[in-house]
């Protein structure tokens, strides 16, 4: 995250401002309401009252009209004119000079600058370093660590509702700004995971811990009703300020946040008797998708579209209406689809009968389990042909019994062989992909 530029004494005069960073989701345009200006103003008010952040209040020439602020939370003298004269309209979060979180909002009347805020704990070490790393005048570091130490803790989910909040007071809609592209993004992301899958074959004070399992208990519970309607209406409705556990940076804690939820989502998937390595490959791309990022905001946007892609992939598995046994049994091959899979193996490992096992699996599938078996085989050796593996290297990664069965079974459902395929579908694997740097969580 790009910050102000160093400031060496605290007077405003020599206090030197540069553009600092601004987020990339963009508040999409709205109908203001009409509204007197004195009831904006006590509108404006409330939420300083409410929130204890300090509230200034801008002309549309970015001239300072009212300033709403408290001995709680000291306000360094930034020449936000600076930053508002070149930002888009539209961006509304960007940090200071020491990583303190501030929030743009353009209302009707102009611009309000609400903040300093953190989104993460800050220990005494942390604001220790911080200030040690960004300040180089030790005459102000005292003073600096102090106003780090008043600053109010909101989390992302916070942040997010605080948004929710003033689209609601400004433009009656109590939608989150950026809510309406997440599904757009989402799809957007299973085309892009679809692509990646072939090149990469080879109570927060005092009850943090509680109010976090509950949190994130509820928050399965939504995926697992795979009603992305219902989802979209709850997770707003859903109380989300988990704070996370402090890293060096608050960029770094929201990610590996973000991780973990990610690991508890891709977990519950498994346990419901999703395919584990489709799971694992959609866990993953969004772990990358989430490294990229060097913004607040786009790290919670990643969060959101990742919760909204595991809750289809859920909609669409209940919707197969599949029982237990026959989730485990497809489980169970998805595991084994490079082993040397036998309808036998199948029955000795669940326990009951061969016949038994066909029956119920034809009812529920359309297909007997042998046909299912070569069917995903196939789908899996197409991947890896792509992906430029020599086809009697495929043959033999998939356990095949040779390569004239092997050749024989891919032509009957593909309509030509392996060869001939791999000619017709080959990609390029050598991409900068196959060099990705594991996220670092220790950061």
């Amino acid at each position: 995250m790009n910050h102000f530029q160093e400031s060496s004494v605290i007077p405003p005069e020599q206090f030197d401002q540069t553009q600092p960073s601004s987020s990339q989701i963009r508040i999409p345009p709205q109908e203001s309401i009409a509204c007197d200006p004195f009831d904006q103003l006590r509108l404006i008010k409330s939420i300083h009252v409410i929130s204890h952040l300090p509230v200034q209040v801008f002309d549309h020439s970015m001239n300072l009209r009212h300033s709403y602020v408290s001995d709680r939370v000291w306000l360094l003298p930034y020449d936000f004119r600076k930053y508002c004269g070149n930002a888009p309209v539209d961006s509304f979060l960007f940090s200071g000079i020491l990583e303190e979180v501030f929030i743009r909002y353009p209302y009707p009347d102009g611009t309000l600058i609400i903040g300093p805020l953190s989104t993460v704990k800050l220990t005494p070490e942390t604001i220790q370093t911080r200030v040690q790393k960004l300040i180089s005048n030790k005459k102000v570091h005292s003073q600096m660590m102090q106003y780090l130490s008043l600053l109010p803790v909101f989390s992302l989910g916070d942040v997010r509702d605080f948004l929710i909040h003033l689209n609601f007071l400004f433009h009656n809609d109590a939608k989150c700004p950026y809510s309406h592209k997440l599904h757009e993004l989402v799809d957007k992301n299973r085309i892009s995971l679809e692509t990646e899958k072939l090149t990469n074959s080879s109570l927060r004070m005092f009850q943090s811990d509680y109010y976090t399992y509950t949190y994130e208990n509820r928050l399965l519970d939504l995926v697992q009703k795979g009603d992305t309607k219902q989802l979209r209406q709850l997770l707003s409705g859903t109380s989300s300020s988990v704070v996370p556990s402090n890293a060096s940076t608050p960029i770094r804690s929201e990610k590996n946040y973000t991780i973990i939820v990610l690991e508890k989502l891709s977990e519950y998937a498994i346990q419901q008797g999703h395919e584990v390595s489709e799971i694992y490959q959609l866990r993953d791309f969004y772990i990358r998708k989430l490294e990229e990022k060097r913004e607040l905001l786009d790290v919670l946007y990643i969060r959101d579209c990742a919760i909204i892609h595991f809750t289809e992939l859920m909609h669409n598995f209940i919707n197969a209406g599949y029982s237990p046994l026959v989730k485990a049994v497809i489980q169970y091959i998805s595991l084994n689809l490079y082993g040397p899979l036998k309808v036998r193996d199948i029955v000795r490992e669940f326990y009951m009968s061969e016949s038994s096992l066909r029956s119920k699996f034809k009812k529920e599938t359309g297909l007997n389990v042998i046909e299912y078996i070569h069917k995903r085989k196939i789908n899996e050796s197409k991947l890896l042909l792509r992906s430029g593996l020599a086809p009697i290297d495929v043959s033999t990664a998939l356990n095949y019994y040779d390569y004239a069965h092997f050749q024989r079974t891919f032509k009957k459902y593909v309509g030509c062989s392996p060869k001939d395929f791999q000619k017709n579908n080959s990609i390029n694997l050598w991409e900068p992909q196959h060099k990705r740097e594991q996220p670092d969580l220790s950061k």
